[in-house]
């Protein structure tokens, strides 16, 4: 039983596959039309195979029908009748006897030979934009928030001062996470998706979660299912698998995992606007809030940069971030035009 599938869809794919010359080939095809076409196409190797197999016996069955100069000749030698005639002499002198004919190869005519290879050109120019993978860049402005679905249904929730370069083709989904921060929930498919931040890869195995590429670490929290992270490159190895509920950080030197204590309603609160933070270090939440305000914020020195803090507050309220490390006796803030400074004790 299983022996005839194969065969089965064989027949299917061809019938598919004719279905879609013949109408390619009684003229333009609707908007609606073409887009069922290269869905078809882009739907796997085998129905590209299938179409040019259909177009290649197509061009040997126009080749087999037609008459050629030299079959004209050989007709024109027998002799023309009367209408009335219906005995024909077995002897007449004016039939030559039939001489032996050696049946030599016909070569298709030179022009044919170079119009099937121009054919050939232009139906894989025309396919090769669709075969190739496709790149796009996703970029959420200062102070944005964006919601882009990709085209394999995956969903991406991009914070403010995000960029992110996709790269869809037919056997693979990547993605790399140029800066910013980057929700994913990745729509099931037979490709594997896999985002890049850095030096990092992170695997999806069926999921939603969230990448922060930060100053001095990669922030990771799964929502759903789960991921592996790897270092990318020459002598990749694994770094981590972490299933739901997992929050973890990757340093960006060391590659040193840390597990961080962070709810998931924290970790996703950048997508309600609010900059949420647990035991982080200042110049993080400052960036964090620079990232939805023109007022910025500017550490000035190590010590301050280092400092850990922890709160949650509305991403462009500045002047409750200022009040707040205010209230922090290790710090010095100072206030000039769109620029608050912070500084250690």
């Amino acid at each position: 039983m299983n022996q005839q599938e194969p065969a089965a869809m064989d027949d299917e794919v061809a019938e598919q596959a004719a279905h879609w010359f013949l109408c390619n080939r009684e003229g333009d095809l609707s908007a609606a039309q073409r887009a069922g076409f290269m869905a078809w196409m882009k739907g796997s190797p085998e129905h590209v195979r299938a179409y040019l197999h259909a177009l290649h016996l197509h061009r040997q069955v126009g080749a087999a029908m037609t008459v050629h100069p030299q079959e004209q000749g050989s007709r024109a030698v027998l002799p023309m009748l009367p209408a009335t005639a219906k005995v024909v002499p077995l002897f007449a002198a004016s039939v030559p006897a039939p001489r032996a004919v050696v049946a030599t190869p016909t070569r298709r005519p030179l022009w044919r030979r170079v119009a099937a290879v121009a054919c050939g050109l232009l139906l894989v120019a025309g396919l090769l934009p669709w075969l190739m993978p496709r790149e796009q860049m996703l970029v959420a402005g200062h102070g944005q928030l964006r919601e882009v679905v990709l085209a394999d249904q995956t969903q991406v929730r991009l914070n403010a001062d995000s960029r992110l370069r996709v790269t869809i083709g037919w056997f693979s989904r990547r993605v790399e996470l140029l800066q910013g921060e980057a929700t994913f929930d990745i729509a099931a498919d037979r490709r594997p998706f896999e985002v890049r931040v850095g030096d990092l890869q992170i695997r999806d195995i069926g999921t939603v979660f969230d990448v922060s590429r930060r100053l001095q670490s990669t922030r990771i929290g799964v929502v759903s299912g789960q991921v592996e992270v790897w270092t990318a490159g020459d002598g990749q190895r694994r770094l981590a698998q972490l299933p739901a509920g997992r929050v973890v950080q990757v340093d960006h030197l060391s590659h040193a995992v840390q597990p961080l204590e962070i709810p998931m309603s924290m970790l996703l609160d950048w997508q309600q606007r609010r900059v949420s933070f647990r035991d982080e270090r200042l110049d993080e939440v400052a960036a964090a809030f620079n990232r939805h305000n023109q007022v910025q914020v500017r550490v000035t020195d190590d010590v301050a940069r280092a400092a850990r803090l922890s709160g949650s507050l509305e991403a462009h309220r500045v002047a409750a971030l200022q009040a707040f490390l205010q209230r922090d006796a290790r710090f010095v803030i100072r206030r000039e035009q769109d620029t608050v400074w912070v500084s250690s004790r």
